[in-house]
């Protein structure tokens, strides 16, 4: 037996990624050249290695507990992996004397004799495949970093006994080299380390599951990029910066307030409510989750490879048709369960194959009903962004499988047929695969094109029947926004080279690009046709204006990137979020920020407006802004007075995405705990819930605020229908 140092690579890969790591997982498949492998990640289960770790743990605890003789010696309980590989810790081998006629009996066996012994340890066993070793740990997008992360909390385990504390275990060396099969105790031992450096060097981009890259892309994910996920770990903290952070630069004005005041409420429903089981059969979809997908809580019988090849319709070619055929339509089995397939998380599977789901921590009154919920399958690995068509029910989705797609959710299509959009590069005269993150998309005002953004440097025009119209070479490195003004005449996209670029849509060339920056530009938002903001891993804010050299005004203030900014509706006040725990409000008549608003305990994500105040369609409700942290919670923000309206507490892993519906009466809120939330933003509560199979990466409305989106790590997106309720 033998094994080559890229099949170890390979599954240390795969661990990194199920585990939530992603920064992590991506800079190690660059540095082992995971995407030069011949390994079929398709027919490779989740939690392979694990199983495989788990495998040779049972065996060491065989091998110490027989004696020379063959007798059943002292039994091991509880073997631990460190353990297992320090001879040291080896027990001397007793040979238990047992009466005449009566055979040893060992302490662990599980047999009726020893049902009696209330002693005795329960340590719970994963089947091959399962992927329940670290189903709390299943990640998505890339790993927060920048010290902010207690890698320490993520250390998944395999048993209730088992402790793999501290294990730093590198895997050296990247060469194809043959080990020999006796070396197989210490090199598995050697792969399960908790990860402690994981934290990385910075809170690290949205990840290129595939592997692969260039150092641009490298850079990406070390300096944040645009970041999706923190690892498993509730309990990490800001890297070095207070709650009451205030800048270097410009402190915060007078006006600044603390969100904690006494109008700030939390709001808790009572429990009672638990999601039926699947029946048996619900788990076909398993072998769904490939390489380079997030989830690590989807059951995955002995079949997986059987069912990873048998998913043809939906499976993404690795030719490139075309650009007038690149658009493949193809018929997506629905589901109604809402919880079939990847994902899973909690639980243990059941001999059956069925797979149990997580109970839901909210009353079922509000619970919604899997009647209500279309699964769509398609996607082969974690779908960063989703979006509706702001004209008819169309939702475009992006994902790590280097594909975008259109499903046709509209009433009358029952089948949610889907258009996959095929991101290709020219590479040695012919069109293939890019291999990269589809991580922005937007469509334009009438919903007659879609534009993406991808880590392939590459920015893409695509017609509604799935025809690409043109595309936009300009970045060097992946493009972390991409948005439309509001004419529909320019395409504004923010990248790792530092650089903003207008675009106009017509021609696909570059109109001015901006390079104010000095490190990645992570987000940009429209103010006008003609003028927009920019934030940065460089801590500032610029607003800038087509034609102009320089920026028309820049903002300082925040002490750590700056992950996301907003316009208002009226265009008049600029809302910011960073890693610096603090949500801040600018006007550009103003220098300083006109308030700090201080009261999240970890990272903002993400923050949204409401579609309400004047000049909108809702003129006579109040504007409020709605924000998102890895401190799982939601916050509702009165902006005119600097408070903190209602506090969201229902998530229990961190928030990466908020939307309000068009009347601005209810907040869609996603997380990393599997649940979307709609709230209501009147009374704070929580109105309805429905829990997926994988962490929520991206919530939207449609345009009647009918049906909600989002798009989640195990490759799944789901509709939910609020009508009737």
């Amino acid at each position: 037996m033998s094994f080559s140092s890229d099949e170890v690579n390979f599954l240390v890969f795969r661990y990194l990624q199920e585990s939530g790591f992603m920064h992590s997982a991506y800079v190690f498949g660059i540095e082992s050249h995971i995407s030069q492998s011949n390994i079929n990640g398709a027919l490779v289960p989740p939690a392979a290695l694990l199983t495989v770790l788990q495998k040779g743990l049972l065996y060491t605890e065989v091998e110490w507990t027989l004696g020379e003789d063959g007798e059943m010696a002292r039994p091991i309980e509880g073997l631990s992996l460190i353990d297992a590989v320090m001879p040291e810790v080896k027990p001397p081998k007793v040979t238990v004397k047992t009466e005449p006629g009566k055979p040893a009996v060992d302490a662990n066996s599980t047999g009726s004799g020893n049902a009696n012994n209330a002693n005795a340890k329960v340590e719970i066993k994963i089947e091959p495949g399962t992927g329940n070793a670290a189903g709390g740990a299943a990640g998505a997008g890339a790993a927060k970093g920048a010290g902010n992360t207690n890698a320490g909390n993520n250390t998944p385990t395999t048993g209730s006994n088992s402790s793999s504390n501290n294990n730093n275990g590198n895997n050296a060396g990247n060469e194809n080299s043959e080990v020999d099969s006796s070396a197989t105790s210490n090199a598995n031992a050697a792969l399960t380390g908790n990860n402690n450096g994981a934290s990385g060097t910075a809170a690290s981009a949205t990840t290129a599951a595939s592997g692969g890259g260039n150092a641009d892309t490298a850079a990406a994910n070390a300096v944040g990029g645009n970041k999706k996920a923190e690892p498993g770990n509730t309990n990490s903290t800001a890297g070095g910066s207070g709650a009451n952070a205030s800048s270097t630069d410009d402190a915060a004005s007078s006006t600044s307030t603390n969100g904690n005041s006494s109008n700030a409420s939390s709001v808790e429903q009572p429990s009672s409510g638990v999601t039926p089981a699947l029946p048996a059969g619900a788990s076909g979809d398993a072998g769904a989750t490939t390489a380079g997908q997030a989830a690590v809580g989807a059951k995955a019988s002995s079949g997986a490879a059987g069912n990873a090849a048998t998913r043809a319709p939906n499976s993404v070619q690795t030719a490139c048709p075309p650009a007038s055929q690149s658009a493949v339509p193809s018929s997506t089995t629905t589901s109604v369960t809402g919880v079939a397939g990847g994902g899973g998380g909690g639980g243990i599977a059941g001999p059956s194959g069925s797979a149990a789901v997580e109970a839901m921590d909210i009353d079922q009154s509000i619970e919604i009903p899997e009647s209500k919920a279309r699964v769509l399958r398609g996607h082969e690995s974690e779908v960063f962004i989703c979006a509706w068509n702001p004209s008819r029910d169309l939702l475009a989705s992006g994902s790590g499988d280097s594909t975008a797609r259109i499903w046709d959710m509209s009433d009358a299509n029952a089948n949610s047929n889907q258009l996959v959009l095929r991101h290709c590069i020219q590479k040695g005269g012919a069109e293939v695969p890019s291999n990269k993150d589809v991580t922005s998309l937007d469509w334009n005002c009438d919903g007659s094109l879609l534009a993406t953004g991808s880590y392939d440097g590459y920015a893409r025009i695509w017609q509604t029947d799935g025809r690409l119209a043109s595309t936009l070479g300009q970045h060097k490195g992946p493009i972390f926004a991409l948005k439309w003004n509001k004419s529909g005449k320019y395409i504004l996209s923010a990248g790792v080279d530092k650089t903003t670029i207008i675009w106009d849509a017509s021609t696909g060339q570059c109109t001015q690009q901006f390079a104010f920056h000095s490190a990645p530009a992570l987000d940009v938002d429209w103010q006008s046709n003609q003028s927009f903001a920019s934030c940065s891993t460089d801590q500032r804010i610029h607003v800038c204006r087509l034609g102009m050299n320089e920026p028309i005004k820049t903002f300082r203030g925040h002490t750590n990137e700056v992950n996301a900014i907003k316009w208002c509706p009226q265009g008049q006040l600029l809302a910011s979020c960073s890693d610096d725990m603090t949500l801040k409000i600018w006007s550009m008549n103003r220098d300083r920020c006109c308030h700090d608003l201080q009261a999240h305990s970890k990272e903002i994500y993400t923050i949204k407006w409401s579609p309400t105040g004047p000049g909108t369609n809702n003129p006579n409700t109040n504007l409020i802004l709605a924000s998102a942290s890895f401190d799982s919670t939601v916050r509702l923000w009165d902006v005119e007075r600097g408070s903190c309206i209602h506090t969201l507490t229902k998530h229990t892993e961190p928030v990466y995405s908020v939307a309000f519906s068009p009347d601005g009466k209810h907040l869609a809120s996603g997380s990393f705990d599997k649940c979307v939330h709609i709230w209501s933003t009147q009374t704070g509560q929580l109105v309805h819930s429905y829990k997926g199979t994988g962490g929520i990466f991206e919530v939207c409305w449609n345009s009647k605020g009918t049906k909600v989106g989002a798009s989640a790590s195990d490759g799944s997106v789901f509709v939910l229908d609020l009508r009737k309720f």
